[in-house]
């Protein structure tokens, strides 16, 4: 796959919960065309500094390694699928 969307979020966040089943949907929705990664910024502080992440949840859009989207925060989840339909070329 040449997308990826990778989700940065903590467990303790409301709107880092609010946000998993939609992130669920998603991933179910475009599995043939969509990587979902999750990453956890309490357990990979490292990787939440190299995304200089300051909210969460932070969602970044990746195409064939670069980022080429990012967004915070609660998003509605046909704005977060039209971004994503953007990236892949639907």
């Amino acid at each position: 796959m040449q997308v990826t969307l990778i989700v940065l979020f903590a467990h303790w966040c409301p709107k880092c919960n609010m946000m998993m089943p939609v992130v669920d949907e998603i991933e179910e929705v475009y599995k043939e065309q969509l990587e979902v990664v999750r990453i956890d910024i309490e357990k990979e502080t490292e990787i939440a500094k190299d995304y200089s992440i300051q909210i969460v949840p932070t969602f970044v859009i990746m195409k064939q390694g670069n980022e080429v989207m990012r967004m915070a925060g609660i998003i509605g989840e046909e704005i977060l699928k039209k971004r994503i339909e953007t990236v892949i070329g639907k």
